[in-house]
């Protein structure tokens, strides 16, 4: 599951992820990355822009390079995450003690702009759910974790880049996952329409929620087992409708100046 989500600016280009107390003078960066006995140090791309950071528990896309498997002593079951010179902190409880395992990947070694962490043991790569023709990236699963339909719906909705993919693989995933209750349909949804918020500057929260409840009322038709086209269908509808609504909303803005 996503414990986290960060933009971090780096004025010298260097990532810390451990401790909160940070680390010993003697521990400085070599390379992309070097690894201490509480501190992972990644070379970012500093100045040119923020760095976005992902944190996982458990559960977390392999996306990128991996650069760090290790163990990190942490004081206070806390994983940091900051610049070397401090300007911002995110701080998370873990829930460990004593040496936390993490794994860390990154887009580009020694200019990163994206930042995957994983806490957990090392584990077993598998496949999202997906669509014909729109594969996702593979996620590791740590040893002891399982992947639970919201955790497989959190790392599908988890970014932007293929929209109709991503949207498609989280109905086809919908439609198929077991419901024992409304409400977890209804949490189901809520991701989908979280998610949804991000696909534009002008999506707002009441246009989102139309597209949740139009793949809420949709779905229903949809035959068991549903089919890939069915699910790009249904997807291809959903974002039609959400790009049409804000372009209406966006033209009447305009002709009211």
């Amino acid at each position: 599951m996503q414990l986290g989500l960060m933009d971090v600016y780096s004025n010298h280009g260097v990532l810390v992820i451990g401790d909160k107390v940070g680390p010993d003078g003697d521990v400085t960066l070599q390379g992309a990355f070097t690894v201490s006995s509480s501190h992972v140090l990644l070379a970012t791309r500093g100045q040119a822009g923020l760095v976005r950071v992902c944190l996982w528990d458990g559960v977390g896309p392999r996306r990128g390079v991996e650069v760090a498997a290790t163990r990190l002593e942490l004081s206070d079951q806390h994983l940091s995450i900051f610049d070397i010179e401090r300007i911002g902190l995110h701080s998370f409880a873990t829930g460990r003690s004593g040496a936390v395992p993490i794994r860390v990947w990154v887009d580009d070694p020694g200019c990163a702009s994206r930042v995957d962490i994983l806490i957990g043991e090392d584990g077993d790569e598998r496949e999202l759910t997906s669509v014909a023709g729109r594969p996702l990236s593979s996620v590791t699963v740590s040893s002891g974790a399982e992947m639970e339909v919201a955790d497989e719906l959190g790392l599908i909705l988890s970014g932007h880049d293929s929209p109709l993919g991503r949207l498609a693989a989280a109905i086809k995933l919908i439609s198929t996952a077991p419901v024992a209750r409304p409400a977890i349909l209804d949490s189901r949804i809520d991701q989908v329409v979280e998610w949804s918020r991000w696909l534009n500057p002008q999506q707002s929260l009441a246009r989102s929620r139309e597209l949740g409840e139009f793949v809420r009322t949709e779905i229903v038709g949809l035959q068991k087992p549903v089919q890939d086209v069915e699910a790009i269908d249904l997807a291809e509808r959903a974002l039609q409708k959400s790009a049409s609504s804000d372009s209406s909303v966006a033209d009447q803005g305009g002709s009211q100046e």
